[in-house]
């Protein structure tokens, strides 16, 4: 049956972990990829056509009040359309990539969890790839930096009435005690028959060629992948910049502040003389890194599961 069908391998991301890179990597190499029977969907493809539908239809069964609504038979329609369009003969290696597979920033964030909605989120992205999935690849990350990271991605893309203060995210955090190993748990049982490959962000650029090797798969020479071409990205937020955004909300109201969030953050670009965006006092810092260390431990303890290492 595998031998018939395309072999699917997902990219989940998660956020903040250098996703962009990788499907930046894989992009600019498509063409030759799939000279070599490597298909790899644009990612802002997989996203509108198949991500954001499964998980409108996903928010529907759980009650929750979005728009448009999809339902199953929709959902149908619109996930044949999108497979159909993959023109991968049997055997061929299909690579689908986006961050958004178990949620988005403001999940993790406003509850202190690794993506709320994550059960529900994951296995729909799942059940809806009529092939079969053979392999499943991730990033984790300290949960100061993952959360960190996260919030500025939130400020990012939130509106006036829907932001809320640092220190509501400190306590969420603190208090809910995150972990990934839920989270590997979900992702094994939704893909019950894919092996599933994780690496730490923190080791990341050890591994970025065997990651994106492991993703093209046997055959494909990383090496002879084109770099694509530096374009000016959006400034990263350094945390001058985050708590003068969080000044401006206090002053100004939510709307009015987060509509110069740009603006802020290239008046103070992430650099030397702005250090990256660090909420954490030491102590609580430390406790976050105990817990991640002890949780990868656990993980690597999982059958069915590889933790890369450089």
């Amino acid at each position: 049956m595998a031998g018939e069908l395309p072999y699917v391998v997902v990219h989940g991301g998660v956020h903040k972990t250098a996703t962009s890179f990788i499907q930046g990597r894989l992009k600019r190499n498509a063409g030759r990829l799939k000279k070599s029977g490597v298909h790899y969907v644009h990612h802002r493809d997989v996203r509108k056509e198949y991500t954001v539908p499964v998980q409108l239809n996903c928010y529907e069964k759980l009650g929750l009040d979005f728009d448009p609504k999809i339902t199953d038979e929709e959902l149908a329609v619109l996930t044949a359309e999108f497979f159909g369009k993959i023109d991968a003969g049997p055997g061929e290696r299909v690579i689908l990539s986006d961050e958004n597979m178990a949620g988005h920033s403001g999940h993790c964030v406003r509850r202190g969890l690794i993506y709320r909605w994550r059960n529900k989120l994951v296995t729909g992205f799942a059940e809806n790839i009529p092939f079969p999935v053979r392999e499943v690849h991730l990033a984790i990350r300290n949960y100061a930096d993952f959360f960190a990271s996260t919030y500025v991605e939130f400020l990012r893309s939130a509106s006036g009435e829907r932001v809320f203060p640092e220190a509501q995210m400190k306590r969420q955090v603190l208090s809910k005690v995150p972990s990934w190993t839920p989270f590997i748990d979900v992702v094994r049982e939704a893909f019950p028959d894919a092996h599933l490959t994780l690496w730490r962000h923190e080791d990341f650029g050890d591994l970025s060629s065997t990651i994106i090797g492991n993703l093209c798969g046997p055959g494909i020479d990383v090496d002879d992948l084109a770099v694509p071409k530096r374009s000016r990205s959006r400034p990263s937020a350094s945390h001058r910049a985050v708590q003068e955004i969080l000044m401006a909300i206090e002053r100004s109201g939510g709307d009015a502040a987060l509509a110069q969030r740009v603006e802020i953050q290239e008046r103070y670009p992430r650099g030397p003389e702005y250090p990256g965006y660090d909420p954490w006092e030491p102590s609580e810092r430390a406790h976050l890194t105990r817990m991640y260390d002890a949780d990868c431990a656990e993980i690597r303890t999982r059958p069915g599961v590889t933790i890369l290492s450089p």
